[in-house]
């Protein structure tokens, strides 16, 4: 088909809404069959026979059968109804027959296999060669993520409600539609984004390991390739065609350098205004390509940009339109529309047209087949090699192109440059241009309307010591996009066979990450820690107070206003402007230590009193952004490496298995609440830059493995029935000390093992450990974890951590360097509580273990860390820590290389001087 379409793009596609959408919801819908009681069931592997019968119609009941029979879809003079996509899509018939090829109507042709359509090309992928062995036990059917974690909420229960409450909905939604009562987009949003929550708790494939796939990935992906062809279709009626293996595919992105947009905040409610436009922009780029002119979908989104697939046509006029919409939401973004081509593959020998024949011959079948693989191979790398061109494009400002002048030519006489856009003129003597504070107080009357118990002010983050943390994590997802990582994991327990990574099993990569940053941290972790945990007042920690001043400030809601009482500066926000009502927008531990509470402040501060309910119990940290690969949050410096050992805790757990091959990398960047902002925003990016450049790694094992039966050791309970545990010594420069690691062999059955995850990458040839060994490419192995030997060299994704305190502006721009091993996010806390613990049982003085540190770091200085250095640091630790060699061995070790790594003067900097614990 012919790449140039000729009319408007943008009219045909308006007025070819409604066939377009119903389409991809005909397709979305092909495997609703799969979500019953009775499709888990059949492929259990206490089931020795049973007949799939997720496609015919009396699967269904009549009333939603009926609404999806009455429903029908025309593209191009080919007409189906709804029903045809769930019955037509397989072969197999309820009586017992099989359909012809040729019977199969042309639009489900789209979606058939053995047609090569999306439904096949995609869940073949998924499924690839897995084993009829490897069916799970009915009381013990599991979810799976990509990385082969199985929690017990990923269990699949008794789903019979959940079934007829999806049912119920696809059949109410399509009644209003057929009753005028919504549109074709409200049709959409209703069947596709109400029914994902259900569809997420189905699997396409129960079998391990294709069960990381949800029903929810599968038809989702397979919906976006058949709108893509149908869309193109529609466009050129004249040159249409029903055959899958006709199409291509491009990606469309808009991008913007959003770390650096963030950064330009002095307020939180700068950052957080900007995050928004940021948001609302990816939005309005989905609502165009998806629904008001329907051409594609999103397939991937981060906080730098989302990418859309669309069919292989020129989109002059879409990129015109999106540039133009997006300028009218924020000029200051500037985005950066680029188009990415999959290579246009060329091949005649799959053609095959049922003028002759009912069924396509097994010759063209396999020349079909192989053409399919090329598309599938080339389909993969598009999302890749997609991301690594726009990220390389943009910047901010990165070319006049995009840099849209006339919108910030206001009058400039007797004006100032606003210092958070950095473009707008403001008033002199202003905090910024009207534009910019409309924006940070929109932010402020949000919060106080519908998220009183949040926070979006940095002096209610601040611990009681005036010290904040920017707080950083960061995955390297860039291998397992393009697929190539995602082949080091079997599909086979025997003859072993690479997974295939397939669109949706890629998308299941991503969404994996994200809802580790989304659910793990910020809804569990950050939403429930204990904060400022043995400090002083912690009763107000959580606390706020409201008041009236004397003089009564002419502010709109949500604004703020300087209060100054004998030195220390308050900001309290203006709740109520009918009242000259305001509430204290600082931690209120704070304000105790110098003796200003309630009641302290009379003749300036009027009726203060503890604040309403709603403003109370607030959570004292803010979420700055998230995305599937990164995250940043400001959190009290007093909790953050707690918080930091949670979150390594948990992706110890949820992602051992690929620990190797996945890095997680997180910083914590401490700084006062004074500092400015964009000082630590700057210092972030610096971060999130250095941990995406984290290098390949080889590793030694230097113990034999340790298989551990956790229901004799309860202490890995966590990790599953069974795990393995690795002791492995990798460059100093990495880790001064062995990586000692926990890696689950468990699935979420107590009596199945995990033979197709937890593989490590051996470095040299073939291992020859027979079926749990393989090439997973280019002739590199993998070995299963269980069968590592001593010696064994393997190759690892270095984890990085940061710990910093920013004495000034200044140095930000060397936060970048001396990253350790995120390791020692452990190391650091049991360092601080083996401290603690010399003191006591030493009879020592916190000035005495002062005057070891400060002598051995200015020797450090003098001998650089050499021979004579470590001489006196053994001496110093004998004699100023009374610790002996031999008796206190094991802590005098660590004592000696802490310092000697330099860890020991880390965990003192933080623990002393930043947080100011007294052990």
């Amino acid at each position: 088909m012919g790449g140039r379409i000729v009319s408007s793009l943008l009219g045909k596609l308006e007025k070819n809404r409604t066939p377009i959408l119903l389409a991809e919801i005909g397709a979305y819908l092909h495997d609703l069959g799969k979500a019953r009681k009775q499709f888990i069931d059949c492929f259990a592997k206490e089931s020795s026979s049973c007949r799939d019968d997720h496609n015919f119609p009396s699967s269904f009941p009549d009333d939603l059968r009926i609404k999806l029979k009455e429903i029908r879809v025309k593209i191009c003079n080919e007409e189906v109804s709804l029903f045809d996509f769930i019955e037509k899509h397989h072969d197999r018939k309820e009586n017992g027959t099989r359909f012809k090829d040729c019977e199969i109507p042309p639009q489900i042709r789209l979606l058939y296999a053995d047609w090569n359509g999306y439904d096949g090309m995609d869940s073949g992928m998924d499924k690839g060669v897995v084993s009829s062995n490897s069916k799970q036990s009915k009381d013990y059917t599991f979810i799976a993520t990509t990385f082969g974690y199985e929690p017990k909420e990923n269990k699949i229960e008794d789903v019979t409600n959940l079934t007829k409450e999806l049912y119920n909905l696809v059949k109410d939604k399509l009644s209003d539609y057929k009753n005028n009562k919504i549109d074709i987009k409200q049709l959409r949003s209703n069947i596709i984004k109400d029914t994902k929550k259900h569809y997420l708790k189905f699997l396409g494939e129960t079998r391990r390991p294709a069960n990381d796939v949800t029903l929810w990935d599968h038809s989702y992906s397979v919906a976006t390739l058949f709108k893509c062809a149908v869309a193109k279709n529609i466009l050129d009626c004249s040159n249409s065609s029903f055959d899958p293996l006709d199409f291509s595919w491009k990606i469309l992105s808009a991008d913007f350098n959003a770390l650096s947009i963030l950064g330009k905040g002095i307020k939180i409610g700068d950052i957080l205004g900007y995050k928004k436009k940021i948001e609302d922009a990816f939005d309005k780029v989905k609502e165009i390509v998806e629904e008001e002119y329907p051409l594609g979908n999103e397939i991937y989104r981060d906080n730098s940009g989302i990418y859309l697939l669309i069919p292989d046509i020129e989109i002059k006029e879409l990129k015109e339109l999106t540039i133009s919409r997006l300028i009218e939401i924020e000029p200051e973004l500037m985005p950066e529309i680029t188009v990415k081509e999959i290579f246009n593959l060329q091949s005649s020998n799959y053609k095959f047209d049922c003028k002759n024949q009912p069924q396509i011959p097994g010759d063209i079948k396999g020349q079909r087949r192989n053409f399919e693989n090329d598309k599938k191979r080339s389909l993969l790398k598009i999302l890749p090699e997609a991301r690594e061109i726009t990220l390389q494009e943009v910047s901010y400002p990165s070319s006049s192109e995009r840099f849209f002048s006339e919108k910030f030519m206001d009058d400039w006489s007797d004006k100032e440059v606003c210092p958070i856009c950095r473009l707008r003129p403001m008033k002199e003597n202003s905090e910024g241009c009207k534009h910019c504070l409309d924006r940070r107080v929109r932010r402020a009357k949000n919060w106080i309307k519908d998220y009183p118990k949040q926070t979006i002010w940095l002096d209610e983050v601040s611990d009681h010591n005036d010290r904040i943390v920017l707080l950083t994590g960061c995955f390297v997802l860039d291998n397992w996009l393009d697929g190539s990582l995602i082949r080091t994991m079997a599909i086979k327990n025997n003859a072993l066979t690479s997974k295939n990574p397939s669109p949706a099993r890629i998308r299941r990569c991503w969404e994996t990450t994200q809802e580790f940053i989304k659910s793990t941290i910020f809804a569990n972790i950050l939403s429930n820690f204990t904060y400022g945990k043995e400090s002083l007042n912690l009763e107000l920690r959580n606390k706020r107070i409201q008041f009236k001043l004397d003089q009564k400030p002419k502010i709109m809601e949500g604004a703020t206003c300087d209060v100054d009482l004998k030195g220390i500066r308050l900001s309290p926000a203006c709740i109520d402007k009918n009242s000259g009502t305001f509430i204290s927008t600082i931690n209120l531990q704070i304000l105790e230590k110098w003796g200003y509470i309630v009641g302290g402040q009379k003749g300036r501060i009027l009726d203060a009193k503890p604040a309403d309910e709603k403003f109370q119990e607030y959570l004292p940290y803010v979420q700055i952004y998230d995305s599937p690969d990164q995250f940043m949050a400001i959190v009290p410096a007093y909790d953050a490496l707690d918080i930091a050992a949670k979150i390594v805790e948990e992706y110890e757990i949820q992602f051992s298995k690929v620990r190797d091959r996945l890095p997680f990398h997180i910083g914590i960047i401490a700084f006062h609440r004074r500092i400015p902002l964009y000082v630590a925003m700057d210092a972030g990016k610096k971060l999130i830059d250095a941990f995406k450049k984290s290098k390949e790694i080889e590793a030694s094992v230097v113990s034999p493995p340790q298989e551990i039966d956790t229901n004799i050791d309860t202490a890995y309970k966590k990790f599953g029935h069974k795990v393995i545990k690795l002791k492995l010594i990798t460059n100093p420069s990495y880790s001064s000390v062995p990586l000692e690691w926990v890696v689950s062999c468990s699935t979420g059955d107590p009596v199945q093992d995990d033979e197709w995850h937890p593989y490590l990458r051996y470095s040299g040839r073939n291992s020859n450990r027979g079926n749990y060994s393989f090439d997973y490419g280019n002739g590199n192995y993998v070995v299963h974890v269980k069968k590592l030997q001593l010696n064994d060299c393997i190759k690892i994704e270095g984890s990085y951590f940061k710990l910093a305190y920013l004495e000034n502006a200044a140095e930000r721009f060397k936060v970048d360097e001396k990253l350790r091993s995120l390791g020692d996010v452990k190391r650091l806390d049991e360092l601080w509580n083996d401290v603690a613990c010399i003191l006591k049982s030493k009879n020592l003085g916190i000035s005495q273990m002062y005057a070891f540190w400060h002598e051995v770091m200015k020797r450090y200085e003098d001998y650089k860390g050499d021979s004579v250095w470590q001489d006196f640091v053994k001496s110093s630790l004998m004699n100023k820590l009374r610790l002996c060699p031999e008796k206190d061995k094991e802590l005098f070790d660590k004592l000696f290389q802490a310092t000697k790594d330099c860890l020991l003067d880390l965990c003192l900097n933080w623990n002393l001087k930043v947080r100011k614990l007294k052990p």
